[in-house]
């Protein structure tokens, strides 16, 4: 009886002990869900000082219908109620009850914030669309206080503007505590309509800068590249306006105004839009927008920069280009320095480099500027090693054959310029074949295209230095050059240029040279390119049999 006892208390202990092991499973299984349950409650109060969403979700209650009715209906009302109040302030101010509008405008924004307010909880989306309109119609009854008025409130333009100063950094600390997005982008909108309102050259220029500086501020803060990406077009625009002599504000429009030294918070804006290549990559910021977003500054910055060109600096823009060239490479060393996107580096060098051809040509004028523009390809080619991009290679070919090709089009016998294409045509090919793996390139193509250019510019350097009874010899001489580098460098691409020389030459000679040249003369170049053609011919047989044999 005691054994029988003894096994089932034995039993009984096991029973329990697993019972307690099962128990602690589901214990921790609760603390992990009461973990899970708290951040999600810690991530819904975060979120109620975040951004909200703007959008209409039609679905969000099964139904459109439910959506319609609470969201729809929500921003109907609040776009209503703006203007219903704005229609009643104004009025009241055409009535002659100038304090009684704004009084009232202002009781307005305060009872909107007070309903916003208590409707944070049980109608969370309509007090948010609440404090928005609250936040416009607090910046629409300041405005009023000086601006669009005949008899204001406030006399001087000065005071008016700084009262609007107030009231938008208020609001942009409100935005920087809440993390808000929308509301940040709102005040920087705010802050570009104060440019434009103030009706000022020099003011606009200035605020204008100061919006895109907040802007990359934010970016650097909280990575919105999104806000950054719209304001660089609005802030451009803004430059435009007060280039355009603000149309906005009814001034006619025109251009060539006085701007005294306005255009320099132009050129600032286009350094703070800069910066966005300057910092790392941020989490949940993909590569692509951020180079995006460097590719639209350079675009709205070099429009506008045309404007400034043309209007204002169209007889000195040597040191204006000198000036851009100079910041462009040098930020471009500094973006290699810090091993950041190579394309944003190669996009700064290029720019840098076309700014300085600017200034090239602004300087010397054509036909002189193209010999400098080849030795920049040049110095281009030799930049690209050190940054070890292939970018910088490709875009340089590109640049190099453009001014190729227009050199070609308008050339002044300028012998000097051809040799200067032909020897940095050979040079950049040999580097690239050189360096090829520094620069990533994984084809001879750039390679081919600068060893072509270089036996074009060969052959036309020749033809413009050589007297004319003397051009298909030196081609002849060429070919033979050609083919001894290639015996040199036991490189088959020269056989091929030695090959193409040599048949350039047999077509001058048989269908231009025949009635052009003395007959003894004409017999010696003839015997000369068939003996050279012949001994290639035998040279080529001996090769290949030799080649055969081996095998």
């Amino acid at each position: 009886m005691e054994e029988i006892n003894h096994s089932e208390l034995k039993g009984i202990h096991e029973d329990l002990q697993l019972l307690k092991n099962r128990l602690s499973i589901v214990e921790k299984i609760l603390r992990n869900l009461d973990d899970k349950k708290i951040q999600i409650q810690e991530t819904t109060v975060d979120q109620s000082d975040d951004d909200f969403d703007l959008s209409i979700p039609f679905v969000s209650k099964g139904s459109i219908e439910f959506g319609v009715g609470e969201y729809g209906m929500a921003w109907l009302g609040n776009i209503v109620l703006l203007l219903g109040i704005a229609f009643l302030v104004q009025y009241l101010q055409n009535s002659g009850m100038q304090m009684v509008s704004i009084l009232a405008g202002f009781l307005s924004v305060a009872g909107i914030y007070f309903v916003s307010y208590f409707t944070r909880s049980s109608y969370s989306y309509l007090s948010n669309l609440f404090v928005y309109t609250g936040h416009l119609l607090l910046y629409y009854m300041t405005v009023q206080l000086h601006f669009f008025q005949t008899n204001p409130l406030i006399k001087s333009r000065t005071a008016g503007l700084f009262i609007l100063m107030v009231i938008m950094g208020i609001l942009f600390y409100q935005s920087l505590r809440k993390k808000s997005q929308l509301m940040a982008g709102l005040v920087l909108l705010m802050m570009l309509i104060t440019g434009v309102i103030g009706n000022s050259v020099g003011f606009s220029a200035f605020i204008t800068t100061i919006t895109a500086s907040l802007a990359i501020i934010l970016y650097y803060r909280f990575g919105w590249i999104k806000l950054v990406f719209i304001f660089i077009f609005l802030v451009y625009i803004a430059h435009l306006n007060w280039i355009l002599n603000n149309p906005f504000m009814g001034n006619k429009l025109e251009l060539g105004i006085s701007v005294n030294l306005s255009y320099l918070y132009f050129f600032a804006t286009a350094a703070i839009f800069s910066l966005l290549a300057l910092k790392p990559k941020v989490e949940n910021v993909s590569t692509e927008f951020i180079i995006t977003s460097v590719v639209f500054n350079g675009i709205g910055f070099t429009s506008i920069l045309a404007v400034l060109i043309l209007t204002y600096f169209s007889d000195n823009y040597v040191g204006v280009f000198s000036s851009i060239a100079v910041f462009c490479l040098i930020y471009s060393v500094i973006l290699q320095s810090r091993k950041l996107l190579k394309i944003t580096v190669a996009m700064y060098a290029l720019y840098g480099f076309f700014a300085l051809s600017v200034s090239l040509y602004g300087i010397f004028g054509l036909p002189e500027s193209y010999m400098l523009f080849s030795l920049q390809s040049l110095l281009v080619v030799s930049m690209a090693l050190w940054f070890r991009s292939r970018y910088i290679v490709l875009m340089n070919t590109l640049l190099f054959f453009i001014f190729m090709v227009f050199y070609l089009i308008d050339w002044d016998n300028n012998n000097i310029t051809s040799f200067s294409f032909m020897l940095v045509a050979f040079i950049s090919a040999r580097v690239i074949n050189w360096k090829k793996e520094r620069l990533t390139l994984k084809t001879e193509v750039l390679r081919d295209l600068y060893l072509i250019a270089g036996f074009i510019m060969t052959l036309i350097a020749f033809y413009q230095t050589i007297p004319s009874s003397y051009i298909t010899v030196s081609w002849i001489l060429v070919a033979i050059l050609f083919f001894i580098l290639s015996l040199l460098m036991k490189n088959i691409k020269y056989r091929w240029l030695a090959i193409a020389s040599v048949i350039a030459s047999s077509i001058k000679l048989i269908f231009f040279d025949m009635s052009n040249i003395d007959i003894g003369y004409r017999v010696l170049v003839f015997l000369l390119l068939a003996l050279i053609s012949i001994t290639l011919s035998v040279l080529y047989t001996k090769y290949l049999k030799k080649r055969s044999n081996n095998k």
